[in-house]
């Protein structure tokens, strides 16, 4: 029906597709409750509903559109360079902290960022899972299955990464870090469309990224970064917060202490 094939083969694909969904969504989930979670925790509500409603549109769209999305390299560049600024840009401002203390952005400018980062991931959720397939049109229901999985997925993701953040801060570096993998990824795949539809326009052959390296690091990346911000929450669940100003007055209580120079 409508040019697609099924065979028992194609479940295998399905489930594999379903957990690189899930993955992509827990990523989207993730950095979506990092970018809110500076505002009050009445906006944070209703930034996160609109960064949801965001990630639904964008991905139904994207599916819509698959074909399209399929052929648009600048467009795949464009979420390439926006995933890669996204992570360097949290970066330079978490090493300017000590600094200069950051002040957040306000709630319509924090709405916008999170609906860029959703169009960004929506198309990388489609281009993914069309590469999976190696782009045959007569599995393209295995891509709708499985980004409608992770439209699922991604509401019932954004609220317990919300929880999550609280307890372990530190798991927003490895989202940004693997926000930046996944920009990397696709910007390999922006220079491979862009030499399917202009052949001969490069002095150089674009490098394929196997899918077990994107694969293997991403995982790596996100077991390691876990296991790191879990044991840095739990070490600093143990530091009282007024360690710094104890020590101060300690200080300043020795000092007060010292006899008087009579020289």
């Amino acid at each position: 029906m409508f040019g697609q094939t099924f065979q028992l083969s194609d479940l295998a694909g399905v489930g594999a597709l379903v957990v690189l969904e899930a993955l992509l969504s827990a990523d989207n989930a993730l950095v979506l409750a990092i970018m809110v979670r500076h505002l009050p925790k009445d906006q944070q509500r209703k930034a996160l509903m609109y960064g949801l409603v965001g990630a639904f549109v964008f991905r139904l769209l994207a599916i819509l559109f698959a074909a399209v999305v399929l052929k648009q390299w600048w467009l795949q560049g464009v979420g390439a360079l926006y995933l890669l600024w996204v992570p360097l840009k949290h970066f330079y401002k978490h090493s300017q902290e000590k600094k200069v203390k950051p002040v957040g952005a306000g709630f319509w400018q924090t709405v916008i960022a999170v609906e860029l980062t959703d169009i960004a991931f929506a198309v990388d959720s489609i281009l993914a899972g069309v590469t999976f397939i190696d782009n045959k049109q007569d599995k393209i229901w295995v891509v709708y299955f499985g980004a409608i999985i992770g439209i699922v997925l991604l509401r019932f993701a954004a609220s317990m990464f919300i929880r999550l953040l609280e307890k372990y801060p530190a798991l927003d570096h490895v989202a940004y870090v693997l926000v930046g993998w996944v920009g990397v990824k696709l910007l390999f795949l922006t220079g491979s469309t862009f030499e399917k539809y202009h052949p001969n326009q490069l002095a150089f052959e674009v490098p394929h990224m196997p899918t077990l390296i994107f694969w293997g690091v991403l995982l790596a990346i996100a077991s390691l970064g876990t296991v790191y911000a879990v044991r840095k929450g739990r070490h600093e669940a143990h530091i009282p917060e007024d360690t710094d100003e104890r020590f101060d007055e300690a200080m300043d209580s020795d000092e007060s202490k010292q006899p008087p120079d009579v020289s």
